[in-house]
């Protein structure tokens, strides 16, 4: 029907109805926008705003789940401040809140806890023959449950170990959908393990090129901060550093594990500005090929040995060696491999390999080596 066949008196009310009934259309849809334009989608949105309002807030640890706008967070913080301070946190986290402008409208803090925190925060999933264990730090026991069953899902031939306990400190809340997502990339390997050792994910075994291939898509995009290294050989072949063919680091000996930690560092020097034990970024390349043998290999334990030359006081070189092999030993950690595993070891001048009296020797005697032993 046109307006032209209404009553021009009847036609005012009416456009003003119209216009009313648009501006109410237009609000909704303008509050909605921010969390995804649509009403469906609010809850996944507002959990993401949450998340991150926690980690900036420094309660990382707490779990997110949403009840529409109302927020229920649980898990385990170390003082009672820290519970006021995560309820704030989420109840800021997008907007005013109301049923109507699309924030939180409530917070439930009454699964969170005062406990103990892991100090790193390191959680696994291992196949061990007929096994599956799953060890380590969880944040709550609905995460715990969880992660059960995504273990059950994933391994349904497989006897599930449940060797996890309860501790805060985990790096972010999306450390649930990183653990499962992590249950489901082992299962698409033929031997293997994934570890969560705080934001550093590593994956460690061997598969076919397609497992190896769906591992790679089912991790692409971890959210942050986690990040991603993969450490899988394909058929047996470990096709990122060819100068370990050969060696099998899943099943062999210590003296196995030695003699690939000597083909990586051949002709290879982890190097450091001068007096100092920072890392030179050059050396970052060389030091992740020696991250993947110690994650494949740390079921021995491994020295991190330093080195130097005779020039200076002995005591000088001695707490430079010991710095050095410190650094080393602690980017080996970050990346993944078991702490309790590495030690690090200052020699100082102690234990040259060449003579001192040339300047090619003393280059020689400034190093770092890896011993294995079981």
């Amino acid at each position: 029907m046109s307006l032209s066949f209404i009553d021009p008196a009847a036609r005012r009310p009416l456009l003003l109805w119209i216009g009313v009934g648009g501006a109410l259309i237009a609000a909704l849809l303008g509050m909605l926008a921010p969390n995804g334009a649509a009403v469906w989608r609010v809850p996944s949105a507002l959990r993401d705003r949450v998340s991150t309002a926690l980690m900036l807030a420094g309660q990382p640890g707490l779990n997110v789940e949403m009840q529409g706008q109302r927020a229920v967070l649980t898990g385990i913080v170390e003082a009672s401040d820290d519970v006021d301070a995560a309820r704030n946190a989420a109840l800021g986290a997008a907007g005013p809140g109301g049923p109507w402008a699309g924030g939180i409208t409530s917070v439930d803090v009454s699964g969170i806890s005062i406990g103990v925190f892991d100090r790193p925060y390191v959680w696994g999933v291992r196949r061990d023959g007929p096994r599956v264990v799953i060890a380590g730090a969880v944040p709550t026991r609905g995460v715990r449950a969880a992660l059960i069953a995504a273990g059950h899902a994933a391994f349904q031939n497989e006897l599930i170990v449940d060797n996890m306990h309860l501790a805060g400190g985990a790096p972010s809340p999306h450390f649930a959908d990183v653990a499962v997502s992590a249950i489901q990339g082992v299962a698409r390997l033929g031997a293997g393990e994934a570890r969560i050792v705080d934001d550093q994910v590593a994956f460690i075994g061997d598969g076919t090129q397609q497992g190896v291939d769906a591992l790679h898509q089912l991790m692409a995009n971890p959210p942050a901060p986690y990040r991603l290294r993969m450490d899988v050989t394909i058929d047996g072949l470990d096709v990122n550093h060819p100068e370990l063919q050969g060696l099998d680091l899943a099943n062999g000996s210590a003296e196995t594990c030695t003699q690939a930690f000597q083909r990586v560092m051949e002709r290879n020097v982890i190097n450091f500005p001068s007096g100092s034990a920072t890392v030179d970024p050059s050396s970052r390349r060389l030091l992740d090929a020696l991250a993947s043998v110690a994650l494949r290999c740390d079921r021995f334990s491994i020295e991190v040995a330093g080195h130097t030359d005779n020039n200076g006081a002995r005591e000088m070189n001695m707490r430079l060696s010991q710095a050095r092999a410190d650094a080393v030993a602690a980017y080996l950690a970050e990346q993944g491999v078991a702490r309790g595993r590495l030690a690090a070891h200052g020699y100082g001048p102690d234990r040259p390999r060449a003579d001192n009296a040339t300047p090619a020797g003393q280059a020689a005697n400034r190093r770092i080596e890896f011993n294995v032993s079981g």
